[in-house]
C-alpha cells in the first residue's frame, strides 16, 4: 500500500535511510553522514502538507518499507520545479513498490498547480532505478562524470534525470 506519511511514520524512514545507506552504493552521503533525527523527520513530514511537497510511503503488511520525499523549489524562479528521493528496503526491490510511489507522485504532481518538472538525482550504478526512470518516461539532462567517490575507491556519475509534466498533461 502506497500513502502519504503520517508522523508515526519518522522513526521507520529513518531507519530505512540508515539501512540503505549502510548497506548500498546509491546514495551520495556517507554513512556518518545520514540524519539520525528523529525529531526532524517528524518536522518534515508536518511540513510537508503546507509546503507544497509530498512524502508518501510504502506498508507491506503494516510495515513501512520504503518511502520517498518531494521538495519544491521554494525560489520563485524555480518553483515550477521539484526533486525527489527514495529508498525501498532490500528485501522490498524488484517487486514494483518504486514504480508504484513514482506512479502516486507523478500522478499528484499533474495536478499540482504550476509543477511543470519532476527532477532528480541518481549515480550511474543504480541500474535498477535508472531502468525504472526511463521506463516512466524521465530523461537524462545531464551527468557529472565521477562526481562521487566511496570509500572502497570506486566512482560513480551523478546523473540528473527529470519529467517534464506538460508533455503529460497533454497525453491525457
Amino acid at each position: 500500500m502506497i500513502r502519504e506519511a503520517l508522523i508515526h511514520d519518522a522513526m521507520q524512514i529513518v531507519a530505512i535511510k540508515q539501512e540503505i545507506i549502510t548497506t548500498t552504493f546509491f546514495f551520495v552521503s556517507a554513512p556518518e553522514e545520514i540524519p539520525k533525527d528523529v525529531q526532524r523527520e517528524k518536522q518534515k513530514i508536518e511540513e510537508s502538507k503546507t509546503k507544497g511537497n509530498l512524502i508518501l510511503v510504502a506498508e507491506v503488511n503494516e510495515e513501512v518499507v520504503g518511502f520517498l520525499e518531494f521538495k519544491r523549489n521554494p525560489m520563485q524562479r524555480l518553483n515550477h520545479t521539484g526533486s525527489f528521493g527514495m529508498a525501498i528496503q532490500k528485501e522490498h526491490r524488484g517487486v514494483g513498490i518504486g514504480t508504484s510511489m513514482l506512479g502516486h507522485l507523478i500522478a499528484w504532481a499533474l495536478v499540482q498547480e504550476g509543477l511543470e518538472k519532476i527532477c532528480l538525482g541518481v549515480l550511474s550504478n543504480n541500474e535498477r532505478a535508472l531502468h525504472v526512470y526511463h521506463k516512466l518516461g524521465f530523461q537524462e539532462e545531464g551527468r557529472q562524470r565521477k562526481q562521487v567517490r566511496f570509500e572502497d575507491g570506486t566512482y560513480a556519475d551523478d546523473i540528473w534525470m527529470a519529467l517534464h509534466l506538460e508533455k503529460r498533461r497533454k497525453e491525457t
